[in-house]
């Protein structure tokens, strides 16, 4: 389920208690992110790019990004063959964003699996880690954090790190109860809300 959480950075939305970039072509346009398609059909040599900003002109900022996707499909007997990937976003999730809210953690986690390794860290910590290692500050991406940590993971021994913010809604029952204790969830596998 996706929720509007004030003081989040718009584009983005949170689903289960992550942080994530949101679907809608509007959400893409606030990213600054576009999209980008190549046929991989025989005998065709097509590429687009889909500008967000210019579709939400045209009042399709309200559609989501795969129905737009599915809207620039050829009708080929053979099916379309067209494949998109997102660009970087110019305007990321920074670290910078969340300082000094008590209601986010960036969690890091093991990706080798089958290993389930994770640790959540206050936001203000983190940064004053990579501060201290001389390898970023505030200015640095949540999505580019996992590729920083070069320590391998106590479980498994593999350096394969990926990193999420996590954000808890101040309105929700856990955290007027829990409050920052509602991290804890985390630990048993419960979703965050």
């Amino acid at each position: 389920m996706d929720v509007a959480f004030e003081g989040l950075a718009k584009g983005w939305t949170v689903r289960g208690g992550v942080v994530s970039p949101g679907d809608l072509v509007a959400d893409y346009a606030a990213r600054e992110q576009g999209v980008q398609g190549v046929c991989r059909g025989r005998g065709c040599s097509r590429r687009l790019d889909l500008e967000p900003k210019a579709l939400s002109a045209i009042g399709l900022g309200l559609l989501s990004m795969t129905v737009v996707k599915k809207m620039w499909q050829c009708q080929r007997p053979d099916g379309c063959r067209l494949d998109y990937h997102d660009t970087a976003p110019e305007a990321p999730l920074r670290l910078a964003q969340f300082v000094g809210r008590p209601n986010v953690r960036v969690r890091l986690r093991c990706r080798a699996s089958p290993c389930k390794f994770h640790r959540v860290w206050r936001v203000e910590e983190m940064i004053a880690a990579l501060r201290k290692r001389g390898q970023g500050g505030e200015a640095t991406a949540v999505d580019k954090l996992g590729a920083m940590m070069t320590s391998p993971c106590p479980l498994c021994k593999k350096a394969a790190w990926t990193a999420e913010a996590l954000w808890v809604d101040t309105g929700s029952v856990g955290w007027k109860v829990n409050g920052e204790r509602a991290f804890e969830a985390i630990e048993s596998g419960e979703t965050l809300t």
